[in-house]
C-alpha cells in the first residue's frame, strides 16, 4: 500500500506543475482540470464565478480515479485574475488540506493529514497557449500534519521561506506537454515529534505483549533538520494520450510519460532526541545526536528505458550519545557519494545498470577507536571505500508491478557485470578489485576474469595477532589459504595480486591453479 500511496503523491505533485497554464482565467482553469483528468485524478468543484476578468473558484477536491489509491487534495479557493496585457495573476486562498490513507501489511489502517498554509503567494503566467511562462512566489510555506493512528502522535511541520520558481510549458506537434522548471528556497525547516506507548515484553518470555497497552509507559523520538540554500530544476514530458502515472505507472511510462529533477543544498544541520522505555525493570533509554554537511546534491530522473538516483554529500559529521552505549560515537567523512540505474520495464532485450557508491575519508572518533584498537596498534588513518558496477541484465517484469518484490524467480536477470573499481583502504591495508563477468542461464556459473591487488595484509595479519583477534595458530592457515588466492608481486613482495578466471562448466582458477 505504501508504493501506490507514494506514486500517487508524486504524480499529483508534478502535476500541479501545469497550473494557471494560459494567458486567460477561464483558459487557465479549463487546461488545469484537463491535466489533472489526464492523470487519472478526478476534480470537484463547488462553485465557479466569473466576472470582470476574475475567476473564482471554490471548495476545489483532487483525489485519483483509483479506489485503491486513498488521497485527497482540498482546496478552498483559487482566484485567477486577468491584469492586462495577456497576463493572468492566480492565487491559492486559504488553507489546503491533504489526507492519505492506507493498510500496513497486517490490514491494520494507517494514514496521515496535512494543512498547507502559503500566505502571499502568487502565480503569474505569460505567455500564449502553445507556449506558456510561469513565475511562483511564497514568502513562506508551513506544512503541518499528523499521523491519522489512534495510539500514537506523531507531527510533523515543515516550513519553506522564501519560494521562488519559474515554469515553462509547450505543447509538441503530437499533442505531448513538455515542462521546464527551476526555483529556489532560501531555507527549509523539518520538524517531527512523535510520541506512543512504548511495545511491553512479557517478563518470563521476553516477547512482545499484544496489543499495546495505551495508558502504559511511553516512547517518544524527536528531530530537527535545517536546510539552507536550496535550488532546484528539472523537465518533463507528458504524453497526448490519456495515462494514469498514480495507478499505472508502467503504461504511463510505456507511453511516453519522463521527468527529470535535480536538487542543490548549502549547509545542513539536524538534532535528534528519543526516549524508550526499554525491558521489565529498565529504566528508560535516552539517546541525543546531532548532525551537519556542508553541501550536497540529489538527481533524479525517470523514463521508459531507465530510473537513476544519485547524490553526493560533502564534509559530513555525525555524533550520537545514549544511555544503552558505553561512550559517545562520532565521527566525519569527507565525501559520500552513490548512484543506481536500472530498468523499470520488462523487456526481452538487454538493458543496463549501474550501482556506485563511494566514502572518503572517513574519520572515527578517539573513543571508538579506543574500543576497537585500546594498544594503538592499528595505523588510524582516514578509510575510503569506492564501489563502481555496471552491466546488462534482462528485466523479467516491471518494476512497478504490484507483485514485483513478491516473484519467486529473480526479476532482473544478469548478463554481463563489470567491475570498474572496488577499493578499500583502510587500517594500513589497501585492496583493488577490477574485471569483467559475462552469465548465461545459470547466474551462479559466470564466466570471465577478476583481478585484484592487494597491499598491507601480511601487515594487518600480524596487527590482528598482537591484538589478541586469533592466535598464530589460526592465522597460519589464513596465510596458507591466502597463498592459494594471492602471490606476491614482482619485486614488491608487500603487494599481492591476484587472477581468478571463471570457465564455463562452473570451474574456477586462481593465478593458473584449478580451485574449483
Amino acid at each position: 500500500m505504501y508504493r501506490p500511496i507514494a506514486t500517487s503523491t508524486i504524480a499529483l505533485v508534478l502535476g500541479a506543475s501545469p497550473l494557471l497554464a494560459d494567458v486567460t482565467p477561464a483558459q487557465v482553469w479549463d487546461n488545469l482540470r484537463e491535466t489533472y483528468t489526464e492523470m487519472g485524478y478526478q476534480m470537484q468543484v463547488g462553485n465557479t464565478d466569473e466576472a470582470g476578468g476574475t475567476l473564482t473558484v471554490t471548495d476545489i477536491v483532487l483525489m485519483p480515479h483509483d479506489k485503491d489509491h486513498d488521497l485527497k487534495l482540498t482546496v478552498p479557493k483559487i482566484v485567477l485574475q486577468q491584469t492586462g496585457g495577456g497576463d493572468v495573476r492566480s492565487v491559492i486562498e486559504g488553507q489546503m488540506d491533504l489526507e492519505m490513507h492506507g493498510q500496513t501489511e497486517d490490514k491494520d489502517p494507517i494514514g496521515f493529514a496535512m494543512k498547507i498554509d502559503a500566505p502571499g503567494n502568487e502565480t503569474l503566467t505569460t505567455g500564449t497557449p502553445e507556449a506558456m511562462n510561469h513565475s511562483v512566489s511564497a514568502p513562506q510555506v508551513t506544512m503541518e500534519g499528523q499521523g491519522l493512528d489512534k495510539v500514537n502522535k506523531t507531527p510533523v511541520v515543515i516550513k519553506l521561506t522564501d519560494l521562488m520558481a519559474q515554469q515553462a510549458q509547450s505543447e509538441g506537434d503530437n499533442g505531448a506537454t513538455d515542462q521546464t522548471f527551476e526555483g529556489s528556497v532560501g531555507s527549509a525547516v523539518f520538524q517531527i515529534s512523535a510520541s506512543g506507548p512504548a511495545v511491553q515484553y512479557d517478563e518470563t518470555t521476553g516477547e512482545p505483549v499484544k496489543p499495546v497497552d495505551p495508558d502504559g509507559p511511553k516512547d517518544s523520538f524527536k528531530s530537527a533538520i535545517t536546510v539552507k540554500d536550496v535550488t532546484f530544476q528539472g523537465n518533463g514530458s507528458t504524453p497526448a494520450q490519456e495515462t494514469d502515472m498514480a495507478s499505472d505507472p508502467s503504461g504511463a511510462l510505456r507511453a511516453g510519460y519522463a521527468g527529470q529533477a535535480s536538487f542543490a543544498m548549502g549547509a545542513l544541520s539536524g538534532t535528534i532526541d528519543s526516549q524508550t522505555a526499554g525491558m521489565p525493570g529498565q529504566q528508560p533509554s535516552n539517546t541525543s545526536g546531532s548532525f551537519d554537511a556542508a553541501n550536497g546534491t540529489v538527481t533524479m530522473s525517470m523514463d521508459q528505458d531507465h530510473l537513476s538516483y544519485e547524490g553526493k554529500a560533502e564534509d559530513m559529521s555525525a555524533e550520537m550519545v545514549s544511555d544503552d552505549l558505553p561512550f559517545p560515537i562520532s565521527y566525519s567523512v569527507a565525501e559520500n557519494s552513490f548512484r543506481i540505474l536500472m530498468p523499470v520495464l520488462a523487456a526481452e532485450e538487454e538493458q543496463s545498470f549501474a550501482l556506485t557508491y563511494g566514502l572518503k575519508d572517513l574519520i572515527l572518533s578517539d573513543e571508538i577507536w579506543q574500543a576497537i584498537d585500546p594498544q594503538n596498534t592499528l595505523p588510524h588513518d582516514p578509510a575510503s571505500l569506492m564501489v563502481d558496477l555496471e552491466g546488462m541484465a534482462v528485466m523479467v517484469k516491471d518494476f512497478f508491478a504490484p507483485d514485483f518484490s513478491e516473484s519467486e524467480t529473480t526479476p532482473l536477470l544478469p548478463r554481463a557485470l563489470t567491475i570498474k573499481d572496488v577499493s578499500l583502504d583502510a587500517v594500513g591495508a589497501t585492496a583493488d578489485v577490477t574485471g569483467d563477468l559475462t552469465f548465461g542461464d545459470d547466474p551462479s556459473q559466470p564466466v570471465g576474469k577478476i583481478n585484484g591487488t592487494f597491499t598491507g595484509i601480511n601487515g594487518l595479519l600480524d596487527n590482528a595477532v598482537a591484538m589478541g583477534l586469533a592466535p598464530e595458530q589460526q592465522m597460519m592457515g589464513i596465510r596458507m589459504m591466502l597463498a592459494m588466492f594471492a602471490r606476491p608481486a614482482e619485486g614488491d613482495p608487500e603487494t599481492l595480486t591476484t587472477e581468478l578466471e571463471f570457465r564455463k562448466g562452473g570451474s574456477i582458477f586462481a593465478n593458473g591453479q584449478q580451485v574449483k
